[in-house]
């Protein structure tokens, strides 16, 4: 894991592309980024920039609120559990902050009865995998990939996703080789994500490595009981 000064860094350049390939409206303060979602049910996400457990502690307590969601690298996860739900958050299943140069990142042809389409605008590109062999293409897998930074030098890898009835097939390989190697074509040099347990399995056997685990979760407004008090004490 990055020590902090580092993985503040790797999170502001991975927040910048995200909130391109979304286009989120953000602003970053202090040891935080706050970025407008703009659902009912996330209307606000704050992303700290600092694993420190008291940092989420304060943060938590002081962001309470309906559709309010909290974001933030973290060392201790049962700590960050133990903060998060004694300020009625609910934490969801972890994820990962992953980071890869692209000088050597891996390609995959499409197998047979699929074909790959890149589209997209500057600077976003989009990669889509469907089948072929029909009067029609089903779509098969997607992803995202937003350039930001100096002379778009970060490649930011978003919303990666297989259809079920596709997975085991490699596919989820082919989009990401399709963005990583159209993004290099465009000066990017470094990839940054966040992945899902079964997506971390695809990146790192693609050669990702992880910056830091993420503690994502929303408010539910559902406190952690008070430990009772000892009556011997």
């Amino acid at each position: 894991m990055s020590d902090d000064g580092v993985l503040r860094d790797v999170l502001l350049r991975w927040h910048a592309g995200w909130v391109t390939a979304r286009d989120y409206r953000s602003a970053v303060g202090g040891d935080a980024v706050t970025v407008r979602i703009g659902l009912p049910e996330r209307v606000t996400e704050t992303i700290l920039l600092s694993s420190d457990p008291v940092l989420y502690s304060d943060a938590a307590a002081r962001l309470g609120g309906p559709s309010q969601w909290l974001t933030a690298p973290t060392a201790d996860r049962a700590r960050t559990e133990a903060a998060a739900a004694a300020a009625g958050f609910t934490v969801h299943a972890p994820e990962w902050l992953m980071s890869r140069p692209l000088d050597d990142h891996p390609a995959a042809h499409a197998p047979d009865g699929y074909e790959l389409w890149l589209s997209g605008r500057h600077p976003i590109l989009v990669a889509e995998v469907v089948t072929t062999g029909g009067e029609s293409h089903t779509l098969a897998a997607k992803g995202h990939l937003a350039l930001s930074g100096d002379d778009a030098a970060d490649a930011v890898a978003d919303r990666i996703f297989t259809v079920p009835e596709h997975r085991r097939r490699g596919l989820g390989a082919v989009v990401m080789g399709a963005l990583t190697t159209s993004a290099r074509e465009r000066g990017a040099r470094s990839g940054l994500l966040v992945a899902s347990a079964e997506g971390r399995k695809l990146y790192e056997r693609l050669g990702w490595r992880v910056e830091a685990e993420m503690a994502v979760a929303h408010w539910s407004g559902h406190a952690a009981p008070e430990e009772p008090a000892d009556p011997l004490e």
